[in-house]
């Protein structure tokens, strides 16, 4: 009898005890302290509170799983189960989403809107054919030029050495074949390049630039903006498949909330950055329409080297279509 009951109490004890927890990993390039983990952080902790535990998200921030092929690889294999990842990052898997960040070819808000808009079933099933679950598309802001020195017109760059991120030798040579001194460093070894002058100048959205605090060696940059960025969020198909099926739309749920209050904040949060930068030394150099005019050229020229390499005719010619109709 004492044996029996023993042997109840612990059957009663297991059916009580709480299921073991299941933990997806998730990395970013993104540093501590960032809108970015800030937000990832939220969704965390969203994940804990409507699973009751079941699900965890555990975020690893500022590179600490590598470089983003590295987070690709280790997706790949089962070592993340998620990614936080540049536009760049997401371009290694499908280099069509890079069409909306063709220089000068979305020239405000409202057009990057209605571009988003019509382009996310797109870059969700894009995604989706390649055994990933596309779970937030957010805005990361607009791409500009920083620079030692004073930078106007495209000549005045062309006398840098301008550091270009990533690790695809496809851009290098692009902008090689424009006529800039470009080359290749990755963005955690970007501000000793930057502090100790192998590099010159660099492009990057204004968080990045002031997160990363690559403005306090290139304290020059002009007013024009030269592109918008997107960031996104992928998990393995795989991996979503181990959430319990009741949890899992609430769970996503919560990135698309992530990704509705960056785009909500983003055009502050750039605008905080900018004061930031200037208060600690950043010089915005007014870019005149003449100089506007040779860098629009200069885009041009450029993106006939791109489509067709590095992103597709069809995917440049949809996007130029919308945009084309919406200004008409």
């Amino acid at each position: 009898m004492r044996i029996a009951g023993l042997a109840a109490a612990f059957l009663l004890a297991a059916s009580l005890a709480p299921l073991q927890a299941l933990t997806l990993k998730l990395a970013t390039l993104a540093p501590e302290g960032s809108p970015w983990v800030e937000e990832l952080r939220q969704v965390a902790w969203q994940w804990e509170r409507v699973s009751g535990g079941r699900v965890r998200l555990k975020i690893y921030a500022g590179g600490v799983a590598g470089e983003e092929p590295d987070m690709l690889r280790k997706l790949r294999i089962g070592q993340l189960q998620g990614a936080a990842l540049t536009q760049l990052g997401l371009g290694e898997l499908e280099p069509d989403i890079l069409t909306i960040s063709v220089p000068f070819l979305v020239r405000d808000e409202g057009e990057l809107d209605l571009l988003l808009e019509a382009a996310r079933s797109r870059y969700v099933g894009m995604f989706a054919g390649q055994g990933y679950v596309l779970a937030a598309l957010p805005k990361a802001g607009w791409v500009h030029f920083f620079a030692r020195q004073a930078v106007v017109r495209p000549d005045d760059l062309r006398r840098l050495k301008l550091a270009v991120p990533g690790d695809d030798p496809r851009f290098v040579e692009i902008w090689r074949r424009l006529g800039f001194n470009a080359f290749s460093l990755s963005i955690n070894d970007l501000l000793a390049g930057l502090q100790s002058g192998m590099a010159d100048a660099c492009y990057a959205p204004l968080l990045a630039a002031a997160s990363f605090q690559w403005f306090g060696a290139v304290r020059y940059m002009p007013s024009l903006p030269v592109a918008p960025v997107l960031g996104g969020v992928l998990f393995s198909q795989a991996a979503l498949a181990e959430v319990p099926a009741d949890l899992l739309p609430a769970l996503l749920e919560a990135f698309r909330g992530l990704e509705r209050s960056l785009n909500a904040r983003m055009a502050a949060l750039e605008q905080e950055a900018l004061e930031a930068m200037r208060r600690h030394g950043l010089e915005v150099v007014p870019v005149n329409a003449e100089a506007a005019a040779q860098w629009r050229e200069l885009a041009s020229s450029g993106a006939g080297l791109v489509i067709g390499r590095s992103i597709s005719r069809e995917s440049y010619d949809w996007a130029r279509g919308i945009l084309e109709q919406y200004r008409r």
